[in-house]
């Protein structure tokens, strides 16, 4: 079985849940109060922040040339989707620069880009890509589901341009070739140390599961209005 379909076993049912929470399915509905989608703008900027400099800390870690074309290329591409995407429809939302500089992570961004740092730093590169791939796996899951379930809605919806790019074609395609390459990577390491598959494999799971946990509790606390601020942001 390959390292992907394992994963996708042991949390499948986490992006399930993920996908039955108010927040998603009020945005799906076009009910969803706006100031909420804002708040979640703001949160995922700064995660999207962090998110990019994990993905430069891999860059150096990786040791296959291809490996490290292909995180070039993730880097470049989040780099374009952050500044060309991201921040001009937080400026339709009336996010200024002002308001952004003011504005913390809330405790769940907080601690689950903490989490990352740390298995990056603690286990190494392939613990890093495994952490970082569970956000783009469980968004492409998410809005497959939430496009399927919610169908008639969505194309009435205020939010229906979330769902379409996380459920496009170019979206789902870009991260099947991060399964790939995890896959391959996983390979790599198994062939090199097959004693410690068991062990490793293990291992990973957990992190996967970690973050998949994160991602639920911050659907949960964004519909929430959870305010509490951490210390990544603007003004840093």
């Amino acid at each position: 079985m390959k390292l992907s379909e394992l994963l996708y076993e042991k949390t499948e049912s986490l992006w399930l849940s993920s996908t039955e929470e108010p927040f998603l399915i009020k945005m799906a509905e076009g009910i969803l109060d706006q100031s909420l989608f804002r708040n979640y703008m703001l949160q995922d900027y700064f995660y999207i922040l962090e998110y990019i400099k994990i993905l430069k800390e891999l860059r150096s870690l990786a040791k296959k040339p291809a490996m490290q074309r292909f995180m070039e290329e993730i880097i470049s591409v989040t780099e374009k989707e952050c500044f060309l995407v991201h921040i001009p429809e937080m400026k339709k939302l009336g996010i200024g620069d002002e308001e952004i500089e003011k504005t913390r992570a809330c405790q769940v961004v907080w601690d689950y880009t903490s989490y990352i740092h740390k298995q990056v730093k603690e286990e190494g590169f392939l613990a890093g890509l495994t952490a970082l791939l569970q956000c783009s796996w469980s968004y492409a899951y998410i809005g497959q589901k939430m496009t399927e379930k919610y169908g008639s809605t969505i194309p009435l919806s205020p939010y229906k341009a979330w769902f379409e790019a996380y459920s496009a074609k170019e979206y789902v395609e870009a991260n099947q070739l991060w399964i790939d390459s995890l896959d391959s990577e996983w390979e790599t390491v198994k062939s090199e140390n097959i004693r410690q598959e068991v062990e490793t494999t293990e291992k990973l799971c957990r992190i996967f599961q970690s973050c998949a946990e994160y991602e639920l509790l911050l659907w949960q606390s964004l519909y929430q209005g959870i305010t509490k601020m951490k210390g990544i942001g603007g003004g840093n």
